[in-house]
């Protein structure tokens, strides 16, 4: 299998961050040969990026269990029920909100890559069945 990127994150986070990225604005700048292909994205209001987090060692063991966000006060739960960066693949997934499309750049609110972050994918937001939703109480711990 061979994914490409078809460009990369433009911020001011250099380093991961557990939280706070809601309020992060970052670019995304597509390779110029995919300009045609976000014609018609500034009619949506959200978008979601999939993105390779490359800064992620791929040197040590992906545990099956872990505290989300590192806090042992959170129940130990499998590794598929957080977002967790240290993952058998460390694809990214995030809806953001699209501020603006300016050529082959997106500009965008709420992305959780850093600087430099190769973009692999994007897919306009569909609202659907996603606002009856069920998740357990710690989701919504601050």
């Amino acid at each position: 299998m061979v994914i490409r990127p078809i460009g990369y994150v433009s911020n001011s986070i250099d380093a991961p961050m557990r939280d706070g990225w809601g309020e992060v604005v970052s670019e995304i700048v597509l390779d110029a040969c995919l300009e045609e292909a976000t014609e018609g994205l500034e009619n949506f209001s959200h978008i979601i990026v999939l993105f390779w987090m490359h800064k992620v060692p791929r040197d040590r063991d992906v545990p099956t269990k872990i505290h989300p966000r590192g806090r042992p006060d959170l129940p130990l739960v499998g590794l598929f029920v957080t977002h967790a960066p240290f993952r058998p693949n460390p694809i990214g997934v995030s809806v953001v909100r699209l501020l603006e499309r300016r050529g082959n750049i997106l500009k965008v609110k709420g992305l959780d890559a850093i600087n430099g972050t190769p973009v692999i994918d994007i897919k306009s937001y569909f609202p659907r069945d996603d606002s009856d939703v069920a998740a357990p109480d710690w989701v919504k711990r601050p």
